[in-house]
């Protein structure tokens, strides 16, 4: 920027990203195994220039993973070099240092701490950098990093977001190689969550045994309760607003345990089937009350349908003409 000032909000919610995009990577690739945090540096004698750092508060797991052939693999796509070379810059950064002052033991997890502090911070910078073609080809793809992704788009969405911001760098010198052009480019375009897309409806018929009606149309609490013809119970909602008119009317006749014969849609599996909707009440206690309702009516009614079972109803012998 004009005088390389920058929004405290820009540097906030940037930093912000960027430790999501350490946590996602280290959860992924790690597990729980490695405990790291983001810390702003002092800035040397001489400069107001804010650093960001990572200390790892536990390690090893990161050693142990650039010990096996995917780790090595893995970093050497992210940042162009073998595990071996950050661990001599590492080595050099720690007898630079004064570590080797220290027993021999307590220097080699002082290096090892800076190894893998320095593997978490190279990977995430590289990560930052690369578009996404390019990192899905050195495997790092979108669905399994899905988290990491979007904390990178919130972090190129915080610099497009600032005013008068022209390019940014990832190094101390005065290099900014990432142009404000670039900012969209390096974003990637996300599917949903799993478990944010809700799963089509699945409609069949099934035959009912009313143990626990609810009557009171207003009641949202409690469902209607019964049991399918193998005896589990289902819960379920009645939704066909010409039964309800029927029971209105006082046209239907109740008995101690109703039998049903209904059109519904549910989720889940049609053995478990959940979020259970009575479409249609087709028969009630043997009298028949209305056709069941045609694929159009249901998408209309349900949007995308993963199965339509219309084939079921020839079990129960063929409909009239006009349901009465």
């Amino acid at each position: 920027m004009p005088g390389h000032e920058i929004p405290l909000a820009t540097f906030v919610r940037t930093a912000s990203e960027t430790e999501a995009v350490i946590r996602a990577f280290t959860a992924e690739l790690l597990g729980a195994e490695l405990q790291v945090e983001l810390f702003v540096l002092p800035p040397e004698e001489g400069t107001f220039l804010q650093r960001l750092g990572v200390i790892a508060l536990a390690w090893g797991a990161v050693w142990a993973f650039t010990e096996s052939d995917v780790g090595k693999g893995f970093i050497k796509g992210l940042t162009g070099h073998e595990p071996a070379y950050w661990a001599e810059v590492a080595g050099k950064a720690a007898r630079e240092a004064g570590e080797a002052a220290i027993t021999a033991a307590e220097a080699h997890h002082e290096q090892q701490k800076k190894f893998e502090e320095l593997v978490i911070v190279e990977a995430t910078m590289s990560f930052l950098q690369k578009p996404t073609a390019e990192l899905e080809d050195i495997g790092v793809p979108r669905t399994r990093f899905r988290n990491a992704y979007a904390a990178k788009n919130a972090f190129y969405d915080a610099c497009e977001a600032t005013p008068r911001l022209r390019a940014i760098g990832f190094s101390e010198a005065p290099v900014f190689p990432i142009r404000k052009e670039d900012f969209g480019r390096l974003q990637t375009d996300l599917l949903p969550k799993l478990e944010d897309v809700q799963p089509p409806w699945l409609v069949g018929t099934v035959v009912l045994h009313v143990t626990s009606p609810n009557w009171d149309r207003a009641d949202r609490a409690r469902a209607w309760k019964g049991r399918d013809q193998q005896g589990r119970e289902r819960y379920f909602r009645v939704e066909d607003e010409e039964f309800w008119q029927r029971v209105a009317a006082g046209a239907v006749s109740t008995h101690v345990i109703d039998t049903m014969k209904v059109q519904w849609a549910f989720r889940g599996r049609p053995d478990h089937p959940k979020h259970c909707r009575v479409l249609r009440v087709l028969e009630f206690n043997g009298q028949r009350l209305a056709r069941p309702l045609s694929d159009d009516a249901l998408a209309a009614q349900l949007g995308k349908l993963d199965e339509v079972a219309q084939d079921q109803y020839d079990l129960f012998g063929d409909w009239p003409e006009q349901s009465t």
